[in-house]
């Protein structure tokens, strides 16, 4: 365990005022689900839009579960990568031969940052658009069952997400590509799913492990999980996650990771 506390040090270090992770993700991973949000209830007051029926709580952290985790998931994939994209790696091995220590200590720093700053988006959300939007926000609350749900999910999707991206990652060493699976993934694959008609399409559906995400966060379900609910559709998300780090582990070990 020393080791891993030096490894998580060395990468706390690397966050500091002047990394991108800090001035730019983290900004944008708050300040774009709270634009959008908010221009759709200005909106929606202005009667621009049909905003009829108002937000519900359990609705109310979608743009933060659409943007802010994928946004911290890039910062993630990035840095990680990064180690074998300038050559750090080949002599982060050599100085402590546990090659686990770095993608394990990459994901307590960026999977405890992704869960603290989607938390606080979350509460953003929740606590403070309904007082600046009360026609429209009027009844969201974060202190009833789906907004404790939501300020508790939240943070936890985002940590895993980080965990199947470095899993990904570890397998494919290339930020642009793991992005890339990952948003083809959510945005191609599952919205494919959701135009096949009859059972079969209804039963991929169900199974879409983004989606399974979602309602275990608490989101406003759109089909029942097979799962037994949120925390079974959660678990589920979970398990994956796992299954495809520790893949990625196994391999990281298994490879010879040579200085070009």
């Amino acid at each position: 365990m020393t080791g891993l506390r030096r490894s998580v040090r060395a990468e706390l270090a690397k966050l500091s005022w002047r990394s991108p992770v800090l001035y730019a993700l983290v900004p944008l991973a708050v300040v774009i689900p709270v634009l959008i949000n908010g221009a759709i209830a200005a909106a929606a007051e202005r009667d621009v839009i049909n905003g009829r029926g108002g937000m519900d709580t359990d609705n109310a952290a979608y743009w933060v579960i659409v943007f802010s985790t994928f946004i911290l998931m890039a910062g993630a994939v990035t840095s990680y990568c990064g180690e074998f994209g300038d050559h750090t790696a080949p002599m982060v091995f050599q100085i402590a031969p546990a090659r686990w220590r770095l993608p394990v200590a990459k994901l307590i720093v960026f999977g405890g940052l992704a869960g603290l700053t989607v938390f606080a988006t979350t509460l953003i959300n929740l606590a403070v658009l309904p007082k600046v939007f009360p026609e429209v926000w009027d009844r969201v609350d974060p202190l009833d069952s789906d907004g404790i749900h939501l300020l508790v999910g939240t943070p936890v999707l985002a940590v895993l997400i980080v965990v199947l991206a470095l899993g990904i990652a570890m397998l494919i060493p290339r930020p642009g590509v793991v992005i890339m699976v990952l948003l083809l993934w959510r945005w191609g694959v599952e919205v494919c799913v959701g135009f096949i008609r009859g059972d079969f399409g209804t039963a991929l559906q169900r199974y879409s492990l983004f989606k399974n995400g979602e309602i275990g966060a608490g989101q406003s379900p759109t089909f029942d999980s097979p799962f037994g609910g949120p925390v079974g559709a959660m678990a589920y998300f979970g398990c994956v996650a796992l299954i495809v780090f520790a893949v990625g582990l196994y391999r990281l070990h298994a490879t010879d990771v040579r200085d070009d």
